[in-house]
């Protein structure tokens, strides 16, 4: 600073590039390569009746400093927690400019909330009984130039809580838990199925069809092969192929592209497990699917019971299984077995307010999700959805209108989608041309693409087969309790700001 200027006529980020040149000119390199911690905070806490005379390193980030005199309290959190250091000018080394060590004073001046320092010092405890490290040296392991957040306030801002995530995380480490649910959640399905004799496979990203389910997907352009490449909808083609070729049991855990809307429930990227069982049907994976979700909830995250809608529901007691036929029964008084032409299936949506549909089996799922799907928030497994929704699954023996498909069904959002899969190689081509009919006619923009190559690998035999799919996102917003995908998403899609003016 100039001769009479105070921090504020600089500003902060201006005060602290200052701090960070003068740590240059002193001969410290203020981003060093490397660190020398040898505990984690709450390890220091918790081992503090053996620890305590031992000298012990710490490294985080500074979240709050005090000055009393000669004496400095540093507050040092890492992944743990917080840890206190006490920095006395009669017991800090002094300035060694080579190792990055910093004298009193240059902790004093130079240091700021928001640096990450590295303290060395004999574990003890202050006068008032907190477990703290009294320093005989500390290092700053990277300056910060942009100071954080207000500690009392913290992050408050919506579009600072989307864009810059990490600040909260920083500011609020308890915020951090939400997230690692999500890691939590892949070890423990790995684990599961792992135990269950499933092989884990890379499934492609880049597609040069798109297919496995019903959206629009993001198209891209693989410059080596000329052409254009879709990513990913699904990856159960691919799995289907590996059942083909004798892998029986299968999954993967991958990115998921959908070009959908944005809103609590959906975000164009996500992440989802599917898996293929051969030589099974449908009720196995009501069965697996059960108890997988009861397996992360009682054994992983260990909550078993959580809270809907301001209710406890437990995700390890009974699960109510049922058609969508019969809960659309119960709740509109319509039968639609008996539904047999599309007018009198308009008459029913107009009469419950939904939306018009272009066949009778859309009108079904249209009114279930309009009248029933909210209204699901103990565990339920909806089956026997229709055909002309469903043109991978394979139809129901005593009546092909439907197919051997369910969802499950939490707190009122669908959590996963899975069904028997088709492995009829003619009835399946024939699906594929009524979707591509549907396109054409301007009545589908979502219809499924016609795959050659995937009847061709089909013609060959498959063998029955059933899979599922649970979305990693759901399940988090699940176990977490909140109904914003948002809030388990740590890098959401958002609109770009443009580029800062020079």
């Amino acid at each position: 600073m100039e001769p009479g200027q105070t921090t504020s006529d600089v500003g902060p980020r201006a005060d602290r590039e200052r701090k960070l040149a003068e740590l240059k000119a002193l001969g410290v390199d203020p981003y060093p390569a490397d660190a020398h911690r040898t505990h984690l905070t709450q390890e220091v806490r918790d081992r503090y009746g053996e620890l305590e005379g031992t000298t012990a390193t710490i490294a985080g980030r500074l979240m709050a400093r005090r000055g009393h005199g000669k004496l400095l309290f540093l507050d040092v959190q890492d992944r743990t927690g917080k840890l206190q250091a006490l920095v006395d000018s009669s017991l800090l080394g002094p300035l060694e400019p080579r190792s990055g060590a910093l004298g009193f004073e240059n902790v004093d001046r130079l240091v700021d909330r928001g640096d990450l320092v590295e303290v060395t010092g004999e574990v003890t405890t202050s006068r008032r009984g907190e477990i703290s490290l009294m320093a005989s040296r500390v290092r700053m392991l990277a300056k910060a130039i942009e100071p954080l957040p207000d500690a009392w306030h913290g992050v408050t801002d919506p579009e600072t809580l989307v864009r810059k995530r990490y600040l909260q995380s920083i500011v609020e480490p308890e915020t951090r838990a939400r997230f690692a649910v999500v890691s939590e959640l892949l070890f423990g399905i790995r684990s599961f199925l792992h135990d269950r004799g499933f092989l884990e496979f890379q499934t492609p990203v880049l597609q040069p069809l798109y297919g496995g389910g019903k959206a629009r997907p993001f198209t891209t352009h693989v410059k080596a092969l000329g052409r254009d490449y879709y990513l990913a909808i699904s990856h159960e083609l691919y799995l289907k192929r590996l059942v083909i070729a004798g892998f029986e049991d299968v999954f993967t855990i991958g990115r998921y592209f959908r070009n959908e809307g944005i809103d609590k429930t959906h975000n164009p990227e996500f992440s989802m497990l599917e898996t293929m069982s051969a030589f099974h049907g449908y009720e196995f994976n009501m069965d697996l699917t059960e108890a997988l979700y009861k397996h992360l909830a009682a054994d992983v995250v260990e909550k078993p019971v959580i809270e809907v809608r301001g209710r406890p529901v437990s995700l390890v007691g009974d699960w109510r299984r049922a058609s969508m036929v019969e809960l659309v029964r119960e709740a509109c008084d319509v039968d639609f077995r008996e539904v047999t032409t599309l007018d009198e299936a308009e008459r029913i949506l107009t009469r419950h307010g939904a939306p018009s549909q272009p066949t009778v089996g859309h009108a079904l799922v249209a009114l279930f999700e309009h009248v029933v799907e909210e209204t699901l928030v103990e565990p339920t497994i909806v089956h026997g959805h229709p055909v002309e929704i469903s043109p991978l699954a394979k139809a129901t023996a005593d009546d092909p209108r439907y197919v051997e498909r369910f969802e499950v069904f939490v707190g009122g959002t669908e959590q996963g989608d899975n069904w028997t899969e088709l492995n009829d190689p003619v009835e399946l081509r024939r699906r594929f041309t009524a979707e591509q009919d549907r396109r054409r006619a301007g009545d589908d923009d979502e219809a499924h693409p016609l795959d050659f190559e995937f009847i061709e690998a089909m013609e060959h035999g498959m063998p029955p087969t059933t899979g599922l799919g649970p979305g990693i996102e759901r399940l988090a917003m699940l176990l977490t309790e909140t109904d914003d995908i948002g809030d388990v998403i740590y890098f959401p899609l958002v609109r770009p700001l443009p580029p800062p003016t020079a």
